[in-house]
């Protein structure tokens, strides 16, 4: 009996498509394979719409994307299945370093320091005082 359902099965999965959308999802990989070597998505369009393919430009679009979206893993379909290798965690440990090792503004100091030409930065010696004296709490205190 088991055996009559596979049967069932597996006629149908060899019959033709039923629905567009359906039609388009099995022709994927050669889609895919034309968009890759260089077609553009309008012509391979065109091109299965002389040989009866029956669909407008749009709706040919939004599956192929729709499709093409399914197909791509997801973080989630990917969650947990890292390489766990103790080589492996080692590299990431020592990607990630310590917050003390690593310093946010990196990139930025680098840019300031190779930047070309003359640049004022506003900042006064923090013990010259507004009068031009040095020290002056310092001299205040006797």
């Amino acid at each position: 009996m088991e055996n009559d359902y596979q049967h069932c099965l597996d006629k149908l999965a060899a019959a033709a498509p039923e629905t567009k959308s359906a039609v388009i999802r099995s022709l994927l990989p050669g889609i895919e394979a034309a968009l890759n070597s260089g077609q553009r998505l309008k012509a391979i369009w065109k091109a299965l719409r002389k040989e009866g393919l029956q669909i407008s430009y749009r709706g040919f679009h939004m599956t192929v994307s729709h499709a093409r979206k399914m197909r791509k893993p997801t973080a989630a379909n990917g969650w947990g299945k890292e390489d766990k290798s103790p080589a492996a965690q080692r590299s990431q440990e020592t990607k990630v370093g310590t917050v003390e090792e690593r310093d946010p503004f990196a990139n930025l100091k680098r840019l300031e320091e190779n930047r070309p030409g003359f640049h004022w930065r506003g900042t006064r010696n923090v013990k010259t005082s507004v009068n031009g004296r040095e020290g002056s709490s310092d001299k205040n205190k006797r």
